[in-house]
Order: C-alpha cells, then structure tokens, then sequence
C-alpha cells in the first residue's frame, strides 16, 4: 500500500513537472505580450525613450529609437499601461478591453501629447 501511494505521488510530481517544462517554470507560452509604439499624437513620429509601465507597478520597458517597446512574461489578466516621456503629457489607460489570455500578444499604439 505504502508503494503504491509513493508511486502515485511520483506519477503526480512528473505530470506536475511536464507541464511545468521540467523546471518548475510554467512555459512561456502560457504567458501574454503587450507590444507596441509610443508616438506623438500631432506628428505621430516616434517617441524615443519613453518610459511604458504596466499596471502603474512594473515600469518593464524604454522605447526604443523607433519607438517600440515589449513587455512580455505577463499572467492573464487585464492591464493598464502608462507611458511617459520628456516634454510630453503622461498617457494612462487599459491595454484593451477585456483580459489578456496565455500566449496572447497585444498591439498598441500610445499616444503622448505635447506639455
């Protein structure tokens, strides 16, 4: 009986672990992306160096010269994005709608206006 009991433990550790990609870890794809460009809402060039949080918490990303940043690792949920940049007004709002799921990647556009 004893045997039996630590095999189904060690059956359910491995199963457990498998989905985990053998480390403990969830995979990535079990995580969501929000990717995007930060531009200037009259001329909408590209804003470089701006700052892009997510949920006011985790400041995870700089544009770079083109604008662009990535912010990935994100559990499913909803999210709010802030963005700032020098010489501009701060941009705050959800990312979209609804809650991001697993493997998603979200596409945004931000917008700053002049101060």
């Amino acid at each position: 009986m004893r045997v039996r009991r630590s095999l189904g433990f060690i059956v359910f550790a491995a199963a457990v672990l498998a989905g985990c990609g053998g480390n403990g870890v969830p995979p990535a794809e079990q995580y969501a992306t929000i990717t995007g460009v930060v531009v200037d809402s009259t001329s909408n060039a590209p804003i470089a160096g701006a700052t892009v949080c997510v949920n006011t918490v985790s400041c995870a990303a700089a544009t770079d010269s083109s604008g662009r940043f990535s912010v990935g690792n994100l559990p499913n949920g909803p999210y709010d994005l802030t963005a700032t940049a020098a010489l501009y007004n701060p941009y705050s709002g959800p990312a979209s709608s609804g809650n991001l799921s697993p493997s998603q990647t979200l596409t945004v556009t931000l917008a700053l206006s002049h101060k």
